[in-house]
């Protein structure tokens, strides 16, 4: 008898352990931290982007974007690509405050050099491929003003 009790409270015992484990590694798992504001120099800031928005060049930054960075940013640029989840900190959601009022120059510098979670992109892509995104970006997502 006590063996059975024994068996039984040892059973118990392990599922509510194995539940609260599971239930507590989703909720740690599930929490995103949001990104401390990005900051960008006043001098970079004024870098001026030398490639006019044209048909050719929104075309190319599309296919810079979608190779490189739709699987994080999101086919809408919303943060909610296939592998944001799988991140510590939250993806950019280019529809929040403040994205649309950053300079063009800023916006280069942050692609090119990267923060936790986003990689640099230097050493994977031009200059004139940024900015190709760049105008990609305003073009397709920027909200009309």
């Amino acid at each position: 008898m006590t063996f059975k009790i024994a068996t039984v409270n040892f059973i118990f015992t392990s599922i509510v352990f194995i539940f609260t484990f599971v239930f507590t590694s989703e909720l740690v798992f599930a929490y995103q931290e949001k990104p401390a504001p990005w900051r960008v120099s006043a001098r970079k800031a004024k870098i001026k982007n030398p490639i006019p928005i044209d048909e050719a060049s929104v075309s190319m930054g599309k296919e810079i974007y979608q190779r490189e960075c739709q699987e994080c940013h999101g086919t809408n640029g919303n943060g909610d690509g296939p592998e944001a989840a799988k991140l510590d900190k939250m993806v950019k959601d280019f529809a929040e405050d403040g994205m649309w009022a950053q300079t063009d120059g800023a916006i280069y510098w942050k692609i090119r050099t990267g923060r936790r979670p986003m990689p640099g992109f230097k050493k994977l892509l031009s200059k004139e491929e940024i900015w190709h995104v760049i105008n990609y970006v305003r073009h397709d997502f920027e909200p009309e003003k």
